[in-house]
């Protein structure tokens, strides 16, 4: 994420990995990812202490598993743009690929939404559904 005339925009960052395998990148570039803190980190609304408790790709997209940690504190332009980050990282190898989303084990939709903002997730993810979605809201 970066601040530009006072507006939230995600940005890409490179990241660079030994990765043998896009599994292993992927997982590589989450685990960066989420390692960042928005206490010493503006461009992240990613939760401190989040941590990638599964990542599995099949012939359906990506399969992302979060710790708690990631559905606490924030309001709805928070998790719309840390949903974004998760989102755009997990499909950096391939940006029209399904990105699905899950807390400890449970699947993030109609009914289990993210945080107290209750945000509904629809499924097949991707970039531009999100985008369209979501992204004019947090703005």
């Amino acid at each position: 994420l970066e601040i530009v005339d006072s507006q939230i925009q995600l940005t890409p960052k490179t990241v660079y990995t030994t990765a043998t395998s896009p599994k292993i990148a992927l997982t590589e570039a989450l685990e960066k990812l989420l390692a960042q803190s928005p206490a010493f980190d503006p461009t992240t609304t990613i939760p401190a202490q989040t941590r990638l408790l599964n990542l599995d790709i099949s012939k359906n997209g990506v399969y992302v598993d979060l710790s708690q940690e990631f559905a606490q504190g924030g309001g709805s332009s928070s998790m719309i743009y840390r949903v974004a980050q998760v989102l755009y990282t997990a499909s950096s190898i391939e940006p029209q690929t399904p990105v699905f989303l899950s807390i400890e084990g449970r699947p993030l939709n109609n009914d289990y939404p993210l945080g107290g903002e209750g945000l509904t997730l629809e499924y097949p993810m991707t970039r531009q559904l999100f985008d369209q979605e979501f992204l004019f809201l947090a703005e």
